[in-house]
């Protein structure tokens, strides 16, 4: 046999040697940034830190939100097809305990130090990433109370100008 290096924990053989995709974050070795020593994610999946849409998104109506949503889980095509679903249910649930049984029973790992699913790996190392504006609404979010009055004081302004 090869030798065997280990440094996440997916393995993969290659001309009969065994090496490791490596991975980043969740799974890191030595002192977190607590000053604790571990090396395993603890399990917990954390939401990306609050953001806002800019230019040229932003700010985003639900309805765009919404449609930009569901335009990038209609359209992922590389990895495990099973993987996206598993991420797509996860990002689109509020409990926290329901989300990290997902991620766990699916055989994700974080990619990132934040734990986040911005990035992560499968169990046979297969590589997902997923944008911020699918895991959380950005805090400039026009809501739709909001998008209706401002379509209708728009409307109105329209029906105004013409009289």
């Amino acid at each position: 046999m090869g030798n065997c290096v280990v440094v996440g924990r997916s393995t993969q053989e290659t001309d009969g040697q065994h090496t490791t995709r490596g991975i980043v974050g969740g799974w890191f070795k030595g002192k977190s940034k607590k000053g604790s020593t571990g090396s395993t994610w603890n399990g917990i999946v954390q939401l990306p830190k609050p953001w806002k849409a800019e230019p040229p998104f932003g700010p985003l109506t639900e309805t765009e939100l919404k449609r930009m949503r569901e335009e990038f889980w209609d359209t992922r095509t590389e990895g495990r097809q099973e993987m996206w679903q598993a991420l797509k249910a996860a990002a689109e649930t509020t409990e926290d305990t329901l989300r990290n049984e997902i991620v766990k029973a699916a055989g994700l790992t974080p990619a990132n130090r934040e734990a986040t699913l911005e990035s992560c790996y499968d169990e046979l190392g297969n590589y997902y990433e997923v944008p911020v504006y699918c895991l959380r609404d950005p805090d400039n979010l026009v809501r739709l109370e909001e998008e209706d009055n401002s379509e209708k004081t728009s409307h109105e302004r329209g029906k105004n100008e013409r009289l």
